[in-house]
């Protein structure tokens, strides 16, 4: 104990009582080397306690506290994100009815503008997923125009290495698009401009000039771009206003990551695979994903067994998964114009939004077709290596579910297709 402390003031722990230990011991064993030493005898013939045995000890209680935090913070979060959500909306649209006011700084629209980037901050990071640094350094160069083979066009978002030093590309859908189009309307109107200007941007993390592009963030009260301390800012005062409260009634101040945790607990809890979440997250590894998310691998399990007990059939019913005969095909075909996935057609109309991502087996909508059959039988082969390999290597419960799920679905569109009869996989084929 420091001269300076009292008894009041000493707060023993688990670990000072170990090296307090230790000290002691290591004490006794110098003692006992002296010649005729009277702790001889009393010293052990090796430390009992070493550093080494202390090391992963505040390591693990303190990934422990942090997975208990994040838990309470995601199921807080999912609680109060939708209020937050629609406040902020709801605030864009009363600017947007309420009578324009120039301001002295001679922007007209101000309030307007305010609430507006409040809002699109705010839903850029939710709908993207996206890290603080990855949003601001985002361009008009970025979205990305892509055409199919049948002409239809889709977009997508590339993402600038950033944590892990790894670019990416995420799809674009409707409300993300949406976001990307508002943000763009208003910073040309911002500039009374055709396009988004050039400009410069400063690099926070890294000290230093970011090149000069069209950034998407820029014109929000300046002709300039936005640092990340804006952004940061802007997420904490619309959380703040929007009187959003933990479970124990104290403020939820939101955070930029904050975003990112709803995004994949959103989608896991929407049984999209934990590969693609962490595809769509640019992360190293699966096991961060269960950090973001509320369920974790017990509950992973469970939802597993429902889906092999065919709870999916209370919601679509015994018809949902039959193959179709030959003339109700034929009918069906020609009402729509049919999404060819590869291996399968999307019986779901052209154009309508898929709820489930596009993540195709499984699904009610998803016609397998027959000469497809040889490249499930590879699929099926290959995840089932696949599981063996991740089960060697003591793969997390909720990993090893969700690789079981994969298999169940092939397997699945697998027996549907062998089903197919001939005269039915050749009016399926014909549509093509």
């Amino acid at each position: 104990m420091k001269p300076s402390q009292t008894d009041d003031e000493v707060r023993p722990t688990a670990h000072s009582w170990l090296v307090d230990l230790r000290v002691f011991f290591s004490d006794l064993c110098a003692w006992a080397t002296e010649p005729d030493s009277p702790f001889k005898r009393f010293a052990p013939r090796t430390i009992p306690v070493t550093r080494h045995t202390l090391l992963g000890y505040g390591f693990e209680k303190a990934r422990e506290r942090t997975r208990a935090r994040i838990t309470a913070t995601v199921l807080d979060l999912e609680r109060e994100m939708p209020k937050i959500r629609a406040f902020a909306l709801q605030q864009w649209k009363a600017a947007v009815a309420a009578p324009k006011i120039a301001t002295t700084r001679g922007y007209p629209w101000s309030a307007e503008v305010d609430t507006f980037w409040d809002w699109a901050l705010l839903e850029l990071l939710v709908q993207s997923g996206l890290r603080i640094e990855e949003a601001s350094e985002l361009t008009t160069f970025d979205i990305l125009k892509r055409k199919m083979p049948d002409s239809r066009i889709y977009y997508l978002l590339h993402i600038k290495p950033s944590k892990f030093d790894r670019a990416r590309v995420i799809p674009i859908g409707d409300g993300l698009g949406r976001v990307i189009a508002e943000i763009i309307r208003y910073v040309k109107r911002f500039y009374n401009s055709e396009s988004v200007p050039v400009c410069d941007h400063w690099d926070l993390q890294e000290k230093r000039p970011r090149p000069p592009a069209p950034y998407l963030i820029q014109g929000i009260r300046h002709p300039s771009t936005a640092g990340i301390q804006t952004i940061r800012s802007r997420i904490r005062e619309i959380s703040i206003a929007a009187g959003a409260r933990r479970s124990d009634g104290s403020p939820l101040v939101l955070l930029p990551h904050d975003c990112r945790r709803v995004f994949a607990s959103e989608h896991l809890n929407n049984n999209t695979p934990i590969h693609v979440i962490q595809a769509l997250l640019g992360h190293a590894s699966p096991e961060t994903v269960m950090i973001y998310a509320k369920l974790y691998p017990g509950q992973l399990v469970e939802e597993y067994r429902k889906t092999v007990r065919s709870l999916y059939n209370a919601y679509y019913g015994e018809e949902g998964l039959k193959n179709p005969t030959a003339e109700e095909w034929a009918a069906f075909a020609a009402s729509c114009n049919l999404r060819d996935m590869g291996t399968h057609l999307c019986a779901l109309p052209t154009g309508e939004h898929c709820p489930k991502g596009l993540i195709c087996l499984g699904c009610t909508h998803a016609q397998p077709k027959k000469s497809a059959v040889p490249i499930f039988r590879r699929m099926l082969a290959s995840h089932g290596r696949s599981l063996v390999a991740a089960r060697g290597h003591n793969e997390p419960a909720g990993q090893i579910a969700a690789r079981e799920i994969e298999i169940v679905r092939i397997r699945s569109a697998l027996q549907r297709a062998e089903d197919l009869s001939d005269d039915v996989a050749a009016a399926i084929e014909a549509t093509l």
